[in-house]
């Protein structure tokens, strides 16, 4: 898949993900996430979460962040494929999160992931989720692999 030019935001073009729901943009309960390229294949996405998103009241949901890293990482993992794999979603094979501070639903939310290492089937990437100053709210680890064909 050729990189998209920094600052062009865009969609996920991938087989069997038109109604996911963090980047489906055939789900209309969904987030519908776009991302952008940023300089050191860095991805990053954007949300100004509705209200219905809270879970204490200002703060976003710890599902919705959540939900928002593991899409931009997937998405930074699937960059890191070959152009003959690109086509196939990668499943998440471990995430894990910590809340630093607040993420406050009264701003514009941003969410940035990179991969880190890759062995063998293995896709490593970091993200994080921070404020309009550049300060770390969330932080996440996460190993992609592409799944397996089923077995009858």
């Amino acid at each position: 898949m050729a990189d998209a030019p920094v600052d062009e935001f865009f969609t996920v073009d991938r087989d069997g993900v038109a109604g996911c729901f963090g980047c489906g943009p055939a789900n209309p309960a969904g987030l519908r996430l776009r991302f952008r390229v940023l300089a050191g294949g860095i991805i990053e996405t954007r949300l100004r979460a509705p209200k219905h998103f809270e879970g204490v009241e200002g703060v976003l949901h710890g599902g919705i962040q959540s939900a928002m890293l593991d899409e931009v990482m997937g998405v930074a993992a699937e960059r890191s494929l070959s152009a003959s794999a690109a086509r196939t979603a990668l499943v998440t094979a471990e995430l894990s999160l910590r809340f630093l501070r607040p993420v406050l639903t009264s701003e514009e939310i941003v969410a940035r992931g990179r991969v880190v290492a890759a062995s063998g089937a293995d896709i490593y990437v970091h993200g994080e989720i921070v404020d309009a100053e550049g300060r770390e709210l969330t932080t996440a680890r996460s190993r992609w692999r592409m799944p397996r064909a089923s077995v009858s």
